[in-house]
This record gives structure tokens, sequence and C-alpha cells, in this order.
């Protein structure tokens, strides 16, 4: 709690508030905060670097015994590897190129993988309308029905289907755009509320 609010006050609290601004100035709460900032950055550099290598011990393990699926966990080890190699290499500018080696894998490999997974969310939205029609026909499920087809006609380039691309964009631009909005708005706020009750001590700690 200590911590946090020493954060807080060496981050939010600027020039022009009198008093309260010459207090913090005075009392160096800013380079507090500051100091407290690249403690957590450190931190998290370390996490990330402890779990890596919890991914190599798991998995490797896993080749070791032989397991279910220990084929995927030795290609796993193998990319990862490869890749700290090549990002290590072109750091120290042994490798050099434009693009990068790096980039070209993010590009070819990475991207590509993740357009296909998205390419099988078109699947599950169309077999989930399918369900949902199948179980009870409800005007919930129509619009959802209807608002699907729409989206995915609108998406192919034919000219008959112009006007449905209007009404995607809208979709897209309108409601859909709202939706995100909110969402994000409801996270941002609980975010706030969760770190202030933590902060004056309303919320137990996950310890006890």
């Amino acid at each position: 709690m200590v911590v946090g609010l020493l954060t807080i006050l060496g981050l939010v609290v600027g020039d022009g508030l009198g008093t309260l601004s010459v207090l913090v100035e005075a009392s160096g709460l800013r380079q507090i905060a500051d100091l407290f900032l690249q403690v957590v950055v450190i931190t998290t550099a370390t996490t990330i670097l402890i779990g890596i290598l919890n991914l190599f011990a798991v998995h490797l393990g896993r080749i070791g015994r032989r397991a279910g699926g220990w084929f995927y966990s030795l290609i796993l080890v193998l990319s990862a590897l490869a890749v700290i190699v090549i990002t290590v290499l072109e750091r120290a500018n042994v490798l050099t190129g434009q693009p990068s080696l790096s980039a070209i894998l993010l590009e070819t490999v990475q991207v590509s993988i993740e357009s296909a997974l998205a390419g099988l969310v078109l699947f599950a939205l169309v077999y989930g309308a399918f369900r949902l029609m199948r179980r009870r026909v409800t005007w919930w499920a129509m619009l959802f029905t209807l608002v699907l087809i729409v989206l995915l006609l609108g998406a192919l380039p034919l000219p008959a289907v112009n006007g449905l691309a209007s009404i995607r964009n809208w979709l897209l631009a309108v409601p859909v755009s709202a939706g995100a909005r909110g969402i994000l708005l409801g996270i941002a706020l609980a975010t706030v509320v969760t770190g202030v009750r933590i902060l004056i001590g309303q919320d137990r700690s996950y310890r006890e």
C-alpha cells in the first residue's frame, strides 16, 4: 500500500498544485516513483526469463520421457532456440540485412499462423449460429444470424454485394466500435476500482 501510494503521488502530482507540489518535490517522491518503476521493469524482465526457463524445463522433460505430444515439444524447443539465437546474432551485428531475419520469421510464420487461426473463427461463428437456431429460434438468435450473414457476405469482393458491404462497414464502425470501447472503459474502471481498494486496504491479500 505504501509503495503504491508513493508511486501514485510521484507520478500524478505535477507542478502548479501549491503546497502539495512543493512537498512532493522537496521529499523526492518523483525520484522514488521512478526507482519503483525501474524495479518493476527489472522484475518483469526477470519473470519473463524465469517463464522461458520453465518452458524449456517442462518441454525438455516431456521430450526425455517420450510423453504424449513430445514431438510438438521438440518443435517448440527448437523454434524457441532458433529465434533466440537469431535475435542475439542480430543484436551483435553478426547477422545483418534488411529486412532482418527475425522480422521475416515474424511475418511469414507468426502472422500466417495467426491469420489461419483467425480464419477458423468463421467456421466457429457459422457453427454457433447453426446450433443456436437449431436449439431455439428467438429474436436474438435471428439477429445474430442476420448480422453474421451480412458481415460474411459484405466481406466478399463481389459486385453483387456492394450494398451489404456498406452495411457491414457501418456495423463495424458504429455498433462494434461502440461495444469494444464500452468493454475497454469497463475494464479501465474495474482496474482503477480494484487498485484503489487494494491501496486503501479494503481487499484482503490472496496469501490469506
